[in-house]
Parts: structure tokens; sequence; C-alpha cells
């Protein structure tokens, strides 16, 4: 898994205008819809709470739910800090949504292939030439736009008798950009939400 400045670098530009508007609030019933106020603005979020579910709206939906905790905001205050997010975590907690969670990342395919290749060129287990033979049979010619076929493509590379060996343990599975994305919008809008009450209450 990577580090995702860049998903995290976008939402704070979409959102550095955001305002939040409070659509219901009843103790842990709430529905916080936050959005640029100006005429142009784009990129509104939705957070709806009720006892142990949050659902967040942000172009894409996530329903998470625990039956340990009524208030679904705590959860997320506690296990990461504040403008930060834990998307290892928050999404072992997704109810509605799972299939948006996590999907084929090319990157850290790429990423596996070469590290592996470099470690056997480092070990003298791999012949003359064979990063420009991966470059060229896996990274320019094969398919590896889905995960069935960049398997397939490192199951069937041969060269001069060297192969990837076994593979079926690598992951080549990453957080989709939206999950990442409503990751933020949470965290965002339970900091928002909570300095509005904290200005409350001076």
């Amino acid at each position: 898994m990577t580090d995702y400045p860049e998903i995290a670098a976008r939402f704070a530009r979409d959102t550095a205008s955001h305002r939040m508007t409070v659509l219901h609030d009843d103790g842990l019933y709430r529905h916080l819809r936050f959005t640029n106020p100006a005429p142009d603005g784009h990129t509104p979020f939705d957070l709806i709470t009720w006892p142990y579910n949050l659902v967040v709206k942000a172009g894409w939906t996530f329903h998470f739910d625990i039956d340990a905790t009524p208030d679904m905001f705590n959860l997320f205050r506690k296990t990461a800090f504040t403008g930060e997010i834990n998307p290892g975590y928050w999404s072992e907690k997704v109810r509605a949504g799972r299939d948006e969670v996590e999907g084929f990342s090319d990157d850290l395919f790429e990423q596996q292939v070469k590290q592996h290749v470099v470690e056997a060129i480092r070990n003298g287990d791999a012949p003359r030439g064979i990063g420009a033979e991966v470059t060229r049979d896996i990274f320019e010619w094969g398919d590896i736009s889905h995960e069935a076929g960049a398997r397939a493509e490192l199951d069937a590379f041969r060269y001069d008798g060297w192969t990837f060996g076994e593979t079926r343990e690598w992951k080549f599975c990453d957080f989709k950009p939206g999950f990442l994305y409503c990751c933020h919008a949470i965290r965002r809008g339970i900091d928002l939400w909570d300095a509005a009450r904290k200005a409350v209450a001076a």
C-alpha cells in the first residue's frame, strides 16, 4: 500500500472552501452536508449517522457499521489523528460499497515485478538482459490492465530458462481512489463538526 498523497492533495483542493450545513441533528441521528458556497462550487459530500452506523456520500457511497460503537464519529476520531485517515482499519467496517473499496493496481503490480527482478539480478539468479525483456514482454506488450491478465503474463514469462516462479501470494490490489476520497471526507467532516460544536460551547 502507498501513502496516497495525490488523493489527499486532490481532496484538499476540492474542499478547501467547503462549509457545513446541518440538515438534521438529534443526538446520534445526524445529516451533515458539506458544500462550496461559490456559484461554481462542486464536490459536495454528506455524512449521515444513526446508532452504530455512518454513511458517507461523495460521488461514491459507503456504509460503515460496528456494533461496539454507538457514535460512529468516535470510531473515526479514535482510529486516526486529526486530518489523517486509516483506510486499512476503516475498510474492515464497510457494510455496503465493499466492491468499491479495493481493486487491481497496475502501479502496485509494476512495483512488485520490478522489485522482484532487481532482487534476482542482485542475487545473481537472473540472466543478462532480463530487465529489458521484462519491460518489453510484460509492460509494453502484455495485457496488464486487469489482475487476471497481469497474472497470466507473469505465469507465461520465460527468458533464458528464468521465470518468476510462484506468484500466487503476490498482492496486486490497493484501495480505490473513491474509497480514499470518502475516507478524507469523513475525517474532514468530523473535524468541521467538532470545530463548530466547540465554537458554540465557547
